[in-house]
């Protein structure tokens, strides 16, 4: 069994402190064995996860938490995103898949952190106790 590495974490509800999540997870990820080529992908997924947090959970109100909880072991990358604001009211059970086709017309605006949640990662999880939203995210990390 490998030593669980971990690191949380936590930032106030702005948007502009994102990018130190999505700077601060390269940073942990380049320096660690695994599929470098993946760490912009991951790094969007986990940034898609804070986004969604301020936004739709604090309504883009500045001065709330937002958890970031980073696991490595045993070949497995594990990401929490957690906040304390408005939850999903529903959490999907299959998460929607990135559309094909060239007409971006046809493309949707919105829903886009969750389609690429659930492409970047294996698994992709949701809930809510106490007021305290956890969405967890994890994939092979070797």
């Amino acid at each position: 069994m490998t030593v669980q590495k971990r690191v949380r974490l936590t930032i106030d509800s702005a948007l502009e402190h994102v990018s130190m999540v999505g700077n601060a997870l390269r940073g942990i990820l380049e320096n660690e064995p695994g599929p470098r080529q993946d760490i912009p992908l991951v790094e969007l997924a986990v940034c898609e996860a804070v986004n969604n947090a301020i936004i739709h959970g604090y309504g883009r109100r500045a001065g709330s938490p937002v958890e970031v909880d980073v696991s490595l072991g045993d070949g497995r990358l594990d990401v929490v995103v957690a906040d304390l604001g408005q939850g999903f009211e529903r959490f999907p059970d299959i998460l929607p898949a990135i559309p094909g086709g060239d007409d971006l017309e046809q493309m949707p605006m919105g829903g886009w952190g969750l389609r690429i949640m659930g492409e970047v990662m294996e698994a992709v999880g949701y809930s809510s106790v106490q007021g305290r939203n956890e969405l967890s995210m994890s994939r092979r990390w070797e």
